[in-house]
């Protein structure tokens, strides 16, 4: 590797993000005697960063377009609902999960094409939109529609989908006692929306729309993009995702809540910020977000495995991501100068 590509290297957020989940992987399996290394606690961060990873890359999309994008939990929490309660009230799902999701992803899409419909025709400021139509599904879930929890009535082919897993590994505990620990089969969507998400933003005229509107909003259209559709189908597909992701966690905790997902966005937001992409737009990357996704799992599940209290957890959590954001903003500045 010359000198130039070093630099070029050392230049990008990104590269001192996964320096930091590699050195906090490295302190944590010290102090936790190796603990966190072990399958039983590998397999469970893994298992906790692909519900936050999926959302955190339909976060990411939209930044990189240059807005904000509120709604995706309430997005996800609405279509999710409304597919199992749906399924729930017919008698499927017993054996197989397909219609749920089907009917999940159908809603999102829905949800999605009516903020993108706002936001692409009106050009209203997205972080106030959002956080209207955020209102606005919450409101219809839990007021119009009063849509229930749902535990132990779940459909079968629900709960048998998400407790799948990819292989067993016997792991030895404290004591020495013996446990099996199964690596969810969950994670194979998230290695597929990185790949795909990769590829749409590095290989598609769609990606360097995104990147070409976040930087310049009014240059983007002088060279022939269509801002509007671009828009339209970015909060559509995220819509669409939102409501896959959702019922990929209905399966994975074998319950649906309406309200599980409230407030979920100020985890993921500053996730996403911290992984390098920028909140005025046309920055940010997957394997930034993804590493910021890990260090953010890695920290309050390291706090959880020391037996450190959840106020604790949150100090730190919101530590990181303030170091983090201030990386970001010191970066920006650098690559300005």
């Amino acid at each position: 590797m010359n000198k130039a590509a070093i630099k070029r290297m050392t230049r990008r957020t990104e590269f001192y993000i996964f320096l930091v989940l590699l050195l906090l992987i490295a302190v944590v399996g010290v102090i936790s005697d190796g603990a966190l290394i072990r399958p039983n606690s590998s397999f469970t961060i893994l298992r906790a960063m692909v519900v936050d990873g999926m959302f955190a890359l339909c976060s990411l999309v939209v930044m990189i377009s240059g807005g904000f994008d509120l709604s995706f939990p309430a997005v996800s929490a609405l279509s999710y609902s409304l597919a199992t309660t749906i399924c729930l009230n017919n008698g499927w799902c017993q054996t197989s999960p397909l219609a749920a999701f089907a009917l999940a992803v159908v809603f999102g899409w829905c949800l999605g094409m009516f903020n993108g419909w706002i936001i692409s025709n009106f050009k209203l400021n997205t972080m106030i939109v959002t956080l209207g139509t955020q209102t606005f599904f919450t409101g219809l879930s839990m007021g119009l529609l009063q849509l229930k929890e749902i535990t132990s009535t779940l459909p079968q082919g629900l709960k048998d989908f998400g407790s799948s897993t990819l292989l067993k590994v016997t792991d030895t505990l404290v004591g020495g006692r013996q446990v099996t620990v199964p690596l969810t089969s969950m994670i194979i969507f998230l290695i597929i929306l990185v790949i795909i998400t990769s590829f749409v933003l590095n290989r598609t005229m769609f990606g360097r729309a995104l990147y070409a509107i976040g930087g310049n909003e009014v240059s983007a259209e002088r060279a022939g993009y269509n801002v509007k559709r671009t828009k339209f189908l970015l909060y559509s597909v995220v819509g669409a995702v939102a409501g896959f992701t959702g019922m990929l966690r209905v399966c994975m905790a074998s319950q649906s809540i309406p309200k599980a997902l409230v407030n979920k966005e100020m985890t993921i937001i500053p996730a996403v910020i911290l992984g390098g992409a920028s909140i005025f737009g046309g920055e940010g990357s997957v394997f930034g977000t993804m590493c910021a996704v890990g260090i953010i799992t890695v920290v309050s599940n390291s706090m959880l495995l020391m037996g450190i209290d959840t106020y604790w957890q949150d100090f730190f959590n919101g530590l990181v991501i303030l170091i983090g954001v201030t990386v970001s903003a010191l970066q920006a500045m650098r690559r300005k100068n």
